[in-house]
Parts: C-alpha cells; structure tokens; sequence
C-alpha cells in the first residue's frame, strides 16, 4: 500500500516529536543544560548532568561521623567573613551560601535514609562537579594517619631527636596581597641581611644547627624515621615514659617543595612500585644505614609543629578535627576549601590478623578539610584513616585511582533559604 507524501511527513514529524519528549524526559529536568555544562565548567571542576544515579551509590560507612564531620566544616564556615568566596567551576560561592548548602544537606540526610529517594532529592537541589583529572577522569587517592610515637620533654641518651616549633625568623608572604589570581600560595622566607631569602632546607636544619635560638625544642623523639614520618602525616602522639600522650600538630614548613623518598627508591631501582610503602621504606633504611641522610635529606621540606595536652582527633588546615574515613586532603589553589564530597574508589583490606587481603571497593561522603606539600594538582586527594595499627597499616598501603565528586546546592535553590 502507497503512504502519501504528506502522510509520510506527518508520520515522521509525530515520530521526531515522540523521540524527542522521550529524550528530554530521560535527561531529566531538573538536569543541566549542555549550555551550563559549559558554562559553568571550568579547568579543575567539571559540572555534569548525567543521571545521579550514575554518579552516586550510597555510603558504606554510619551517618553519624558525616554529620560529625559537616558540623566542623560550618564552624569553619561561621568563622570567616560570611562574603569570602569559594569557586565551584565558574561560579562563586559564598561562605554564607556554602553554609546554607550545608545545613540543605544535613536537613536531608535527617529526613531520607533511602538511598534512591537521597539520589533524586540531591538531584533536585544540588549540582554536582567533579574533578577533572588524568587518567580518564580519576584521582591518585592516597591514605594519611595520626601516628604514635615513643618522645621525651628531655633530651637523653635514647630521646635525643629535636621536633622543632615555629622558628622566630620564619616568615610567610601571602601572595593573594599582590595579585588576586594567586589565592592561597605563599612564600615562605626568612631575612639575611635584609633581603628575602628562602627559609633553610631539612638537610641544613638537622646537620648544622641553624634553627638553635631561634626555635623551642617541643619534645625530643627516639628516631629521625619517626621524625620523618610525623612530618610526612602532619601531626601525631607522642607518648611520653610517663605514659602520657601530647598531641603534635602542624604550626607551619619551611617552604621548600615536597619531594618522595619513596620515588627515589623506585627510580634508584632499590624498590618496586608497587610494593612501596611506609613500612617499605623504613625497612630499606633500617637495612642501609649509610644511606639514611642522603635519603631522607633528598626532601628539602621540613615541618615544624604545635603541642598541646587535648584530646581528640588532630586539626586539618580549617582548624577544625578531622574525622577519620569522611576528612580528606586535597589542594586548596584549585579545589574549594570545605568543599563536600563524594569519592569513589577502592580501598585495603585486612583480616582478623592485619595481613592484607587485597582491595574492596568504596563510596562515600567526605568533607574537604585539609591540605598536604604532597597534594597538589586536580590528581591527587589524601584520605585520614585515624590513628592505631588499622590506621597505620591503611594509609601506609593505600594508592589507587577513583572518582572524586563535590556537591554544592543550587543558586536558586538557596535563594529560598533564610
């Protein structure tokens, strides 16, 4: 049977009509646009709009220590000026913004536990971005621990490793003073002989004795590979012949870049990639004494430290206690400060007698609450594992590539927020 020429073309257009409101209602409304894709997309962060079902799968971990976690970050938030700003791609939030997104999140989480129903009310309210990275759009994620260390307040025989505080000469240049593209990067500099000088590196700090009279001795630790490492993690315990235990926390560096030992064992050919890790190289160089210095003063950068008698879990860079499993690590120069999270990837599993079991895989919420020498990049974030032999034993092995999201809630929704 013939079809006319304009039935042919009204079929076709009620066809055309029929795909088309099939794909606008599979892209979702409340979706956005390809146009805001682009437009608010920018180098770090890319905003998308797939189905957040694709993105997000629920959290394997209890509710109760994100919670925990974003009531820090809105302490954070209340401290600073309520018209500082915070980029998410190309758009500017404000902390105040920031902290009413926050509060839209927890008000959900308090009312929703079911997944599917969590997905479609943040699919509603929230836009989500995500890092762009290398390796097809996945970060290098990396694990960080509160370790916990044998010290002294007194030099002996056995404590006789000096964990500096802040030196008196030590100086900082905020260079967001000189031109506002430069938000958040510094020098670090000392004066000689009136002229700006970069501050001095750890091989000097620890062979020549630059630092004496210019900064209190803390406490003093058993072994420079404990130093090291306590650097490395950024904060720690120190437990005292006493017993007791004092909480050693970032108070500042040198400024010198930070650069891998681990690496250079690999390129030196001592070890393999994959079996590197904390524990790794301490056995190299428990094994190679002759080699200790050279090793460890091939990074430049030293840090020097807080004390303090408190409980609780170290501070990140907000000055707040990070939470173990939800606090992350990541570079501040291009992702948002407190930023909220969702990270996907795998991480190391052990049995009942901490041998390792190879890698689960993961997804949860986590919160953007400290920085590190080594985090640099849209690549790289660094996940707090706590403290003890779990902790230690985790972020020691932890390295693998995941997917790391950021929600922030959407302008007009916030615009009905008091």
């Amino acid at each position: 049977m013939m079809i006319s020429k304009k039935r042919y073309l009204l079929l076709l257009l009620f066809a055309l009509l029929i795909f088309d409101s099939c794909s606008r209602h599979y892209r979702h409304p409340d979706l956005p646009s390809n146009r805001k894709v682009s437009e608010y997309s920018s180098d770090h962060m890319k905003l998308f709009n797939r189905p957040y079902s694709e993105l997000l799968s629920g959290d394997d971990l209890p509710v109760e220590g994100l919670r925990s976690a974003i009531e820090q970050n809105l302490l954070f938030l209340g401290r600073i000026s309520q018209n500082q700003t915070f980029q998410y791609g190309s758009l500017d939030y404000s902390a105040l913004e920031i902290s009413k997104s926050m509060r839209l999140f927890l008000s959900i989480l308090d009312r929703i536990n079911n997944t599917d129903e969590l997905v479609a009310e943040l699919e509603r309210s929230f836009y989500i971005f995500g890092s762009v990275a290398n390796h097809e759009e996945q970060v290098m994620l990396t694990g960080y621990y509160e370790p916990i260390f044998k010290g002294s307040l007194k030099k002996s025989a056995e404590h006789n490793v000096p964990v500096y505080g802040l030196p008196d000469d030590h100086r900082v240049l905020q260079l967001e003073r000189f031109r506002k593209s430069l938000r958040y990067r510094t020098i670090v500099y000392r004066l000689l002989d009136e002229k700006l000088t970069p501050y001095h590196t750890r091989e000097e700090i620890m062979e020549k004795g630059v630092l004496n009279g210019k900064a209190e001795v803390l406490a003093w630790m058993t072994d420079p590979i404990d130093l090291f490492f306590l650097q490395v993690q950024g904060s720690g315990i120190l437990v005292l012949p006493s017993g007791e235990r004092l909480k050693i926390s970032y108070a500042g560096s040198n400024g010198m870049p930070y650069s891998s030992i681990g690496k250079l064992l690999v390129v030196e050919g001592k070890q393999l990639l994959e079996e590197t890790s904390m524990g790794s190289i301490r056995k190299y160089l428990n094994d190679h004494p002759e080699e200790l210095k050279r090793v460890l003063y091939h990074n430049k950068s030293y840090t020097f430290f807080n004390m303090e008698k408190s409980a609780g879990h170290p501070r990140g860079s907000l000055n707040v206690p990070l939470t173990p499993l939800r606090s992350i690590a990541m570079d501040v120069t291009v992702f948002p400060k407190s930023a909220l999270g969702y990270l996907v990837a795998d991480r190391p599993s052990f049995d009942a007698k901490m041998a390792y079991q190879g890698s689960k895989p993961f997804a949860r919420f986590v919160v953007a609450q400290d920085t590190g020498g080594a985090i640099k990049g849209p690549g790289r974030v660094d996940l707090f594992w706590g403290n003890g032999l779990l902790a230690e034993k985790s972020a020691g092995i932890m390295r693998t590539f995941g997917k790391l999201y950021f929600l922030i809630a959407k302008k007009e929704v916030l615009k009905g927020i008091n």
